[in-house]
């Protein structure tokens, strides 16, 4: 595949000239070098996020190695849009060599299958979402691990070839994972211990929240024992707007809102609005939701990765962990 990004060695030797004016060029820091043999401008990679440059990473491997590499775990979730939690420091593959299992040079191999499960992502071959799903399932921490399922079985607008592979997705990929392969595919899983880990995910999942932290705050929620709530609430305010609510407890009358940031800083999520404006709009939208007589708590990313205090904003709201003091 082509990255015009990419500044590859070979392809200065195939025209002639010398690939060590490369080297040299990324130790005056005007390129920086990805992996060996790739390189590219260093004022393109200071404009990169991390998924980006992981993505870059993985098309500098594509385009350095002999073999195609098949792309699995966070690596493979990142380029579906998946809900993973950060990126992984190295790109995740797949090898077919028992003996091949060990990391270096910035590339995690995992045993598995190399003809199952498998497709093609733009220019990328990775796993596929169900089996992308399922492995990381097996493989994460609870939390991590219910995000990514929630966001795989989620049923959204999609884009189109053009936007396959680009790595900086702020949502899943093509069609949700039916629960029924999603199912099947835990069977081809290869411990029963790793069965049963992904089995309880599976379980425990839902299509209805809209981000990572809405999954990862129902995560909480589970491990503190609290009563779990009906997802995505409908109610019409008094100016007879339609408001719908991260958690609602009816038999509380308390709503939960995940407050994370990018509402209010993407400009994509924010529509025409400015920052400001989208702060009004919701302090005005939760002002209508607690005219209609509802408890509103509210909770960013560092509440909710602390379980005291998350807990403290629960019970401030009138919920009681079912578990013993």
């Amino acid at each position: 595949m082509v990255i015009p990004e990419l500044i590859l060695a070979s392809d200065a030797t195939r025209i002639g000239q010398d690939a060590r004016q490369l080297a040299k060029q990324a130790k005056r820091g005007e390129l920086v070098r990805i992996r060996r043999g790739a390189y590219i401008r260093a004022v393109y990679w200071a404009e990169l996020n991390e998924r980006q440059r992981h993505g870059l990473q993985a098309a500098a491997l594509v385009n350095t190695t002999n073999t195609v590499p098949l792309f699995n775990l966070q690596t493979a979730a990142l380029l579906w849009g998946l809900g993973v939690v950060g990126v992984p420091r190295s790109l995740c593959t797949v090898t077919g060599d028992p003996r091949g299992g060990r990391s270096k040079h910035g590339i995690r191999r995992s045993l598995g299958p190399l003809d199952t499960g498998v497709t093609q992502l733009g220019g990328f071959k990775v796993t596929d979402k169900v089996r992308t799903t399922v492995e990381l399932a097996a493989a994460l921490n609870f939390a991590e691990a219910l995000a990514v399922v929630d966001s795989s079985r989620r049923n959204q607008r999609w884009g189109d070839a053009f936007t396959a592979d680009d790595w900086n997705k702020d949502k899943a990929w093509g069609p949700p994972a039916p629960m029924d392969e999603l199912v099947e595919a835990v069977s081809a899983l290869t411990s029963v211990s790793r069965q049963r880990r992904a089995k309880s995910i599976l379980d425990l999942s839902s299509e209805k929240p809209e981000s990572v932290g809405e999954s990862m705050s129902r995560a909480q929620m589970i491990l503190l024992n609290f009563p779990m709530p009906s997802l995505q609430g409908s109610f019409t305010l008094g100016n007879g707007r339609t408001a719908r609510t991260d958690f609602w407890w009816p038999e509380l009358g308390l709503v939960g809102e995940f407050d994370g940031h990018g509402k209010y800083l993407r400009h994509e999520l924010r529509g025409n609005q400015t920052i400001q404006q989208a702060i009004m709009a919701e302090k005005a939208r939760e002002n209508g939701l607690r005219a209609l007589g509802l408890t509103v708590v509210r909770w960013d990313w560092s509440e909710m990765m602390n379980p005291r205090a998350f807990a403290r904003i629960l019970n401030d709201g009138g919920l009681r962990s079912l578990r013993a003091a």
